[in-house]
This record gives C-alpha cells, structure tokens and sequence, in this order.
C-alpha cells in the first residue's frame, strides 16, 4: 500500500512500516509526548503496584520525545539547521502537537493490548552525537484506561471523630453520618455509580440516600481525611477490596442488657423504621470494621449492615446507650423484656449491697456520721493537700498511699452528707484511659488495669453528682458497674439531673427507691423528697405505686397533691392546691399557684387567655423574687435539694398557654433558652415544642385563596371580610412564623410526628412559591414517615417542589418512589400532573398531553393549559383554559383571587391568539365585578389587544406584527 505524505518532510511518509523505519517520522513522536499528562493521570488511577513504575516511564519517555524531533532534523541536516530551528521549531511546536492530537484522538477507546502480548524492547542505532544509546522500551498500551475499568468510588470528607454506619434499605443504600456535615451537601457529581444520590439533614446527624438497585458489594475505607465508599472488585488485584483483618463489631451478652462491643464506637442515632412502624437504633463507628451477624431478640432484631450496627426496636421499652466499649441495648419497663443475660437480683440485705460498700455508708445517727467524717479529715495530714503539687514525682506506693487515705476520707464525708468535701478528695482522681470524666482527673496519673476499682469510681461519680458536677457523674449512665442492681437508684438520679426523658428515669428510680429510703438520713436528705416528687409528677402507675404511703410532713404535701390529681382524686386535689396557696413559703405557694392554674385549664374552666395572664403574674413574681437560673449547672443543684427549680416548669406551662391562646410566636421565645432539666425532662419539652411548631405551621384553618361569597351576598363589609386569611396574618408575617418553625425543628426527635410537621412546612413552602425550601423539608420528612400512603403523599409533594426548583433528577426518584399499587385517585392524578410536567421539562410535549389527555378536571384542564402555554399553541390553549373558566367563574358574586387570576390568564392567551370573539365573551361574563385597579387596567388592555392579529410565533420568540401604541403602563 503506498504511503500518504503527512508534510513531516520531503520523501517521508507515514505507513505501515514500524516504528523507527522508513514510514515513521517525528509527528508520531510529538502525538505520544502530548499523551504524557494524560498518562500519568491514568497511571495514577491504576493498581499501586503498577502506578509509580508506568509513572517514571511515561515521564523518561516525555523527555525523550521532546528532544527527538530537533536532533532529528539536526543530525539529517546539519548544524546549520539548529540556527534556522531556532526561528521556526517552537512556533511550529504547538500546531504540531494539536494536528497529531487530532489525528490519535480517534484511538483513544481503542482496546488495550493483552499483557501476553506486549511489544519487546526495540533497540535504537547508536548515533554519532550519542542521544541515542539506549534502547527504547516498547509501549506496553495503546490507549489510556478506559473509565470503566476504574473502580466507582465516593469520597466523604470528614475528620477522625466522625463515624458512619451504612445499610441497605430496598433498592438504596443508607450512609448515615453522626454529625451534621454540610459539605455532604456538596459533593461533586463524578457521572459515575454513586451520583443518584440526596443528601438529607437530620437532628445532629446527615444522612446520604444512594440508588443502587443491584445492590452492588460496597467497601467502606476509613481514609485520614474522611471515608471512601467504593465498589469490590471481583479479585483484580490493586481493587477496591476490604482488607482482611478488619475488628469484628460482637455481641457480647450482659445481665439484662446486650453490649455490642465495637473496636472506637461512634453515636447512636435513632431514625423511624418503615418497616415495621417501631424504631431503628443505628449505631456508627469511627472506625472501618465487619458488622455483627443478623440476630433476633425479644422485641428487637438485629439487620444486616455494611458498617456500623442498625438494630430494629419493635418494643417501646428498648433503650440503646453508647458506652466506651460500644452501643448497649437494656430494656427498662417495670415489666421489661429479656435482653442479654439474666438479670441478677439485687442484695438480700440492703446494708450489704455494693451502694453500702463503696459508698462508705453505715446505719448510724447523724452525729456519729459526723464525729467520724471530721476524724478522717483531721487525719488526712499532707495527704488533703492539692494532689497535683503532693504527689509530684512521687513514686508508686506513696502515690498510692495519699490516695487511699482521701478515699477512705471521702467516704465518710458522703456518709455524713457532705458530697462536696468528698467529690473535692476525689476530684484528680486518675480514672483508666477512655472512660467518661477522664479527661479532668490527671493528677498522680497512677490508673493502670484494675485500680481505681469500680468502688472508687462509683464513690467518685455520686459525689460529683450531689455536688451538680455532671461532667464527672457522667460514668453513672454508661459504665460496667452503673448497672449494678444495688445502683440503680444512682444511674436513676443521674439521668433525672440531665434531664433525660422522663419514661426511663421514673423506671430506674421506682427500682430503687425502697432501697433509697433505707439509705442513712444524711444521705436519704439529698434524695427523697425530690425522687418523690418526680415519681409523682412524672412516673406511671406502676411507679407511683412504688411510692407506697408519703410521710405527713409539710414538704410532701405537693407530692401527695399530685399523686391525689393523677389517681383521679381531682376535687380532693383542687382543694388542697388552694389551700396551699396560703402558704408561708412562698416559693411553695408560688408552685401550688402554678398547679392550680394547670388544673384549671386542663378541665376547661379557664381560657387559655387567661391561663396567660396567670402565668405571667407567676413569672414576674418569681423575677421579683430573683428566681434560680434555667442553665443545667442550677438544674442539676436543684434535683438533690428541698427547693426545686421552679422557673423551668412555669416556663413551660406559659409557652404551651401561648400556644393554645393561639400566639405561638411569642410561645417559642418563651421556650427558646429552655434545656431539659430535673424538673423538665427532655420528653416533656419535646411535647411543648411539637405543641407550638404546630400552631406556626398550622395554626388555624388558612387558604391562600378566599372562598367566593355566594350570589345575592349584600354589603361592602361581608366582601372585605371573606377576602381576609382567618388567621388575619398577612403574607409577611406568615413567611416569619414558616421561618421561626423552619429554624427550631431541630428542638424535635427525628420522628414520624417530625414527619408530619416537616410535611406541613413544604406545603407552606410550596405555596409562598419557595420551592428550594420545602424539597429540604420534604425530604426529611420522607425519611422519617412511616405510612405508605404518608410517604407516597409527601413523593409527590416533593416531586412538584423539585420541579419547581428545576431539580429534575430529584423530581423523577420522588415519582419513581411513590409509584404504589393501590394509591388513591386524587393522589394517582396529582402522580399524572407531575409526570406530565417532568415529561414537558424533558422536551416531550407530545408524551405530557398524551398523559393527561383524557383529564378533564380543574387541576387536568389548568395543568394542560400552562403546557400549551409553554409550548406557545395558544389557540389551544385558550380552548383548554375556556373550558376551565366557564366551570369555575361564576354568573354573579364577588370573585375570588384565584378567579381573577383566571380571568387574566384568560384574557392572556386569548390576546396572544388574536382570539376577539372569546376576550369579548369574557368581557361580558366579568361585567362590572372588581378585579383590582392593576388587574382591571391589564385585563382591559388585554381585550383591547385581541383585537389586533395574533402573535406570530418563532420558535421561542413571540414577535407581534404590529406595535399597539394604545396599551399602557398599568401602573
């Protein structure tokens, strides 16, 4: 075949022959030297065994194409070409590069060569000028790799504290990630596997929705920047593959409680499950390792997972805790499930139970108590000095010694009832690495494996929480000995001093509280009579019961008075609140005030007007009195001691009497600042917040548009009252209210009741015309709505808001979600509108009216219309929107704003389409019923303007023959 002259120079041609031969010249070479950027990027991508080699030779082999055409030509034709190459060669470089791109271009999806047959070495001729000694190694591949041989990888940026658990929940695969990670939201599309994805914000967490429907085998990689999610390959070396010595999360059985032990546990986040309508606990882990096997227990059930742990909670009763060593699951009812092992009684013999032991405690009069506190501080010597100065470069067993003396001290000053000396001994305690509270008690760092022993820390972890140090109580909630039956009384106050939910608590408190009132009378002082009150207050009937008979005295009485209201025993109840209202304590009148007027509301004989001004009264006379501080530190004093905050409660009770009397606004700044405390447990606020998130979003009936007032309707005042929104908040307003509630959902758990609530913000969201904010709040509330039909509804909501917001990937995975077999009918047409909408968005006019074709409702008729609209078909459009108008505009009446919106919309396409007789016929129907000073002057110019020809339509463009002069300004 003869050769075809590429202009490489006189005579040389590029053919068949092989490289380095006759047919060969130095265009070739600059096409492969400008492949080298790309080679390397392509090395970089390959399997780590290969990359740095194929790197190294792609970069020797650019050095050596860039040089060859030069001293090519040089060596042809002398040295007195290197001066005119001088002129021409690096003009002449980059068209030369460009054309040889050009002419390989086509190769680039060519196939790979097979390693089996690589091209051998081809050995160079050794020149005069030496620049060509060394053999030239063969090109091992035509082309770069194509993207399908790179495995699909997505990257989530995130630091070392961030965990992650992933699961597979139909055709999806759920990443949840234990903080809120706005850069989530911002991930860059790669056109790969892992692109149809959304991103989802939840309380604290974020949680990514990724479709994958064959369900492909994902390994998560915990990388130092964040974590890799990446596909397996199927045994090709260098591939993403899990490595094979991962931790393996177990579960380890317990005494009524199952621990779940994980190399570095992360947070347990709780998310509703579809499934089943119960709970799903997910727990993540910092740290890549295998999930437990699948389990089924009593009431719960462990899933399968790609990481981190998801265990689904049929039963109310399940509570999961993350703990140092992983996630534990107990069950706390007065009649729990079994979970774990059995559960160990508590000691026969309350003075012999571990509480006695390690506490210190001792059945002895307060006075002895006492002698025999201020005898172990008078003998503490140099061992009660500052520990970080006593002990300095002590060795080991003096070290020791100091400390067991201020133990055994401590002990008797919280025997004697005096928390705070002994939490002041304890304090700098060294406590083992890992455990809650550590990171504070660092002086004499002597803790090693088996000292202090759980005696020492239990001792320590009550002082600090009589003393309302809640950071070093914290081991009360989470370590091995806190679940102890002898201290459950213990873990019970703890949970009551945060403020935890009232359902637990009252449990873990009715189990000990026989024990409780065994406890020495300094001791007992502390705990009694506020553990009574919050039984009372909060527990349920079987923790009531465990109060037995309450002592007759005066500081018991609103114990006993709540107990009398929540056994039904109201008339007793509401005459004893009045006469403790003349109390000489006046904080104690103040409470039964507060009580009284709950009472009063509650059966309905007092407006939640006046339930406002009763508690404002409250609240000003405890400003007057300089009431506790609301902060958790004053909570936490007040759950140990005889006067309870009552600032939290009456807080509470006024922002739910705003939200009932119909002023939720003014109800959040009442709560904003509220934290759960002793006396309001974190369910207890959660109740007030749903209560005025409701009223924001809600509130009483409003329509965004007025009902028309019926024929023969007389007087201008009834037509100016129906075009006003029941609520009488203006538009504004109302976009305040939608925003305050859009800000404080956060104050909710991520629930089906959330649910609820983020569904009614998207549709407030959608109907102000912000569709960007409500496909947020609707796509939370499909991940945490439980009914089918629910969450049907909320897709397709969400379906017509990304539309709206252009966001047509979201729009169709909405569609494709909600399609169920048995939907009802206005739901299937609302299905249809969106579909032929999406359809319309996608170029397919013609598929959009075949869709709705056969619809001849309003919303079928309006939505049809707006596509021939779209489509600048107005004659059709105005035969599609006159149907419309002549069912929903009525004969006479006042007409609506959505009726003169018609009109106008209307009289629009009719000017559009030259239509004179329909914009005449509209004329007369509208008569002398108002539209408005701007829609009446628009309205007229648009019937002025039917009359003239139709607007010519050109492509896109709408070009009106003539320029009417007559239509002015409506302003």
């Amino acid at each position: 075949m003869p050769g075809v002259n590429t202009g490489c120079g006189s005579g040389h041609t590029a053919g068949p022959a092989g490289r380095g031969g006759p047919g060969w010249c130095g265009a070739e070479f600059l096409g492969q030297a400008g492949n080298v950027a790309d080679r390397r990027q392509a090395d970089q991508q390959t399997e780590p065994g290969l990359g740095q080699g194929a790197y190294r030779q792609a970069d020797w082999r650019a050095d050596w194409h860039a040089e060859q055409p030069v001293a090519l030509l040089v060596h042809r034709w002398g040295p007195a070409a290197r001066h005119a190459l001088a002129g021409w060669v690096l003009p002449v470089w980059p068209l030369l590069l460009a054309s040889t791109m050009l002419a390989v271009a086509p190769h680039v999806h060519a196939a790979p060569r097979q390693a089996g047959a690589a091209a051998p070495a081809v050995q160079d001729v050794a020149r005069s000028d030496g620049l060509h000694a060394q053999p030239v190694t063969g090109v091992q591949a035509d082309t770069l790799p194509r993207v399908a041989d790179v495995a699909p990888a997505l990257f989530l940026p995130a630091d070392t504290g961030v965990g992650l658990a992933a699961f597979w929940s139909g055709p999806e695969l759920m990443v949840v990630v234990d903080h809120a990670l706005p850069a989530l939201f911002h991930l860059p599309a790669q056109g790969g596997l892992f692109d149809r994805r959304e991103s989802v914000a939840l309380n604290g967490a974020t949680l990514l929705r990724l479709y994958l429907p064959e369900h492909p085998a994902i390994v998560v990689e915990r990388q130092k920047a964040g974590w890799l999610l990446c596909v397996a390959g199927k045994g090709a070396p260098g591939r993403c593959s899990p490595p094979h010595d991962l931790h393996v999360a177990h579960m380890q059985p317990e005494p009524a409680r199952m621990l779940f032990a994980q190399s570095q546990p992360g947070r347990v986040i709780t998310l509703p499950d579809p499934v089943t309508g119960g709970r799903l606990f997910v727990a993540t882990t910092r740290q890549a390792e295998q999930p437990p096997p699948p389990h089924a227990g009593v009431g719960y059930a462990v899933r399968p997972s790609v990481l981190g742990l998801v265990v689904a909670a049929d039963s109310a009763q399940l509570l999961m805790t993350t703990t140092p060593a992983g996630p534990v699951l107990e069950a706390l009812a007065a009649e729990p499930v079994p979970v774990g092992l059995p559960a160990p009684l508590p000691s026969a013999s309350v003075q012999q139970g571990e509480d006695w032991l390690w506490l210190g405690l001792r059945d002895a009069p307060a006075p002895q108590l006492l002698q025999a506190w201020r005898k172990a501080r008078d003998s503490l010597g140099t061992a009660g000095e500052d520990p970080a100065t006593r002990l300095a470069g002590q060795p080991e067993a003096a070290v020791m010694s100091v400390w067991s003396a201020r133990i055994a001290a401590a002990q008797a000053a919280f025997a004697a009832g005096y928390p705070q000396q002994a939490w002041a001994l304890l304090r700098d305690l060294p406590l083992p690495a890992g455990q809650a509270g550590a990171g504070a008690a660092t002086a004499g760092g002597v803790a090693h494996a088996g000292w202090p022993g759980p005696g020492v820390q239990a001792l320590r972890a009550c002082a600090a929480l009589l003393s309302a140090d809640m950071a070093g109580a914290a081991p009360l909630a989470t370590a091995d000995w806190a679940f102890e039956p002898d201290m459950v009384v213990w873990r019970g106050a703890y949970f009551m001093a945060s403020g935890a939910d009232s359902q637990p608590t009252s449990v873990l408190l009715a189990r000990g509280y026989a024990r409780l009132e065994q406890y020495p009378a300094p001791v007992r002082a502390w705990l009694l009579l506020r553990v009574s009150q919050y039984l009372a207050e909060f527990g349920g009937p079987d923790e009531r019961a465990a109060l037995g008979t309450l002592p007759d005295d005066a500081p018991y009485n609103l114990a006993r008075i709540m107990l009398q209201l929540r056994n039904g025993q109201a008339e007793t109840a509401r005459v004893a609140l009045e006469n403790l209202t003349a109390s000489g304590n006046d904080r104690v009148a103040d409470h039964a005030r507060a009580l009284l007027v709950a009472f009063l509301r509650a059966h309905d004989q007092i407006s939640p007007d006046m339930a406002v001004e009763a508690y404002a009264q409250l609240l000003a006379a405890q400003a007057a009195e300089g009431g506790a501080s609301s902060t958790a530190a004053a909570s936490a004093t007040s759950a140990v001691q005889e006067d309870a905050d009552l600032l939290p409660p009456l807080r509470l009770a006024y922002a739910q009497a705003l939200a009932q009397a119909g002023q939720p606004e003014r109800a959040a700044g009442v709560l904003d600042g509220l934290v759960p405390s002793a006396t309001l447990p974190h369910d207890k606020l959660v109740e007030a917040w749903r209560s005025v998130l409701s009223g924001l979003i809600f509130g009483p009936p409003q329509s965004p548009h007025t009902a028309p007032v019926r024929a023969g309707t007389q007087g201008g005042k009834r037509n100016a009252v129906a075009q006003v929104p029941a609520t009488g908040v203006s538009g504004p307003a109302r976009g305040q209210m939608l925003a305050l509630a859009r800000a404080r959902m956060g104050q909710v758990p991520d629930d089906p009741f959330k649910a609820k609530l983020l569904a009614g913000l998207g549709r407030q969201f959608m109907a102000q015309g912000r569709p960007g904010l409500a496909v947020a709040a609707l796509q939370q509330a499909d991940v945490l709505a439980i009914d089918p039909l629910m969450r049907a509804d909320i897709e397709e909501l969400l379906a017509q808001s990304a539309l709206e917001d252009n966001q047509r990937p979201l729009a169709l995975r909405a569609l494709e979600r909600s399609a169920l077999a048995d939907l009802p009918a206005d739901l299937a047409a609302r299905r249809r509108y969106d579909e032929a909408r999406l359809a319309a968005a996608n170029g397919d006019r013609e598929g959009a009216q075949a869709l709705l074709a056969e619809d001849e409702s309003d919303t079928g008729l309006s939505v049809r219309g707006a596509l021939y609209e779209q489509d600048q078909q107005w004659a059709q459009a105005v035969q599609v929107v006159g149907r419309l108008a002549s069912r929903t505009l009525p004969e006479q009446g006042v007409l609506s704003t959505a009726q003169r919106d018609l009109v106008i919309r209307l009289a629009s396409d009719a000017a559009a389409a030259g239509d004179g007789p329909t914009a005449r016929s509209l004329q007369a129907w509208v008569g002398a019923r108002a539209l408005g000073a701007e829609r009446q002057a628009l309205f007229t110019a648009l019937v002025r303007q039917a009359q003239k020809p139709p607007v010519v339509s050109l492509g896109v463009v709408r070009v009106p023959p003539t320029f009417d002069k007559s239509v002015k300004d409506t302003k």
